[in-house]
């Protein structure tokens, strides 16, 4: 099992096959193939729920993937790097989910909440950069952020919906990824 199948099922889940190959550009059969390795291995799960079928991470599975992410920290000596770029995200995390929440609410503080995201996103992408570099696998994020906050203009729901690579969608998928990667529980 590769790091990048387990890490996607994880950052996703609940995903078909076809979901978590494209997550880091993997190829499809061999993460179908992996995927089917680690359902017997019990890492995975396959399952249907309303209608959607998909893969999700057992608690092994899970374990597993901590432990490979911990293993790919140590080797990128990437540990410290990784914090600090963390204890940043932090501060703009606190802005975002308050703007997403004003946003679902439609309260009035949602008239501003386009403005905090755009300053998220700014703000994020030198941190991206910093973490991309010692962890390739987190590029990517600023762009699918950028793609939803242009889409917004014609339908906000790419602000906050969890149908589509909304701005919140991958903004809790960052954070996921953050702390996954330095093995803390999300506050």
């Amino acid at each position: 099992m590769t790091l990048l199948t387990l890490h996607a099922v994880r950052l996703l889940g609940f995903a078909d096959t076809e979901a978590v190959a494209a997550r880091f550009a993997q190829d499809r059969l061999a993460v179908e193939s992996q995927l089917i390795d680690a359902g017997v291995n019990g890492l995975v799960t396959y399952s249907t729920f309303a209608g959607s079928s998909g893969w999700s991470l057992s608690s092994f599975g899970r374990t597993e993937n901590e432990r490979l992410l911990a293993q790919e920290l140590d080797d990128a000596g990437a540990r410290g790097a990784v914090l600090t770029v963390h204890d940043d995200f932090a501060d703009l995390n606190t802005g975002v989910v308050e703007a997403c929440s004003a946003i679902q609410l439609q309260t009035p503080d949602g008239e501003g909440a386009m403005d905090v995201l755009i300053g998220a996103l700014s703000a994020w992408r030198p941190l991206e950069a910093q973490l991309a570099g010692v962890l390739p696998r987190f590029e990517g994020y600023s762009e699918r952020l950028l793609n939803a906050l242009k889409r917004a203009p014609e339908d906000t729901a790419w602000l906050t919906a969890t149908d589509r690579d909304s701005f919140h969608r991958a903004w809790f998928e960052l954070h996921e990824d953050l702390i996954a990667t330095l093995g803390i529980q999300r506050a």
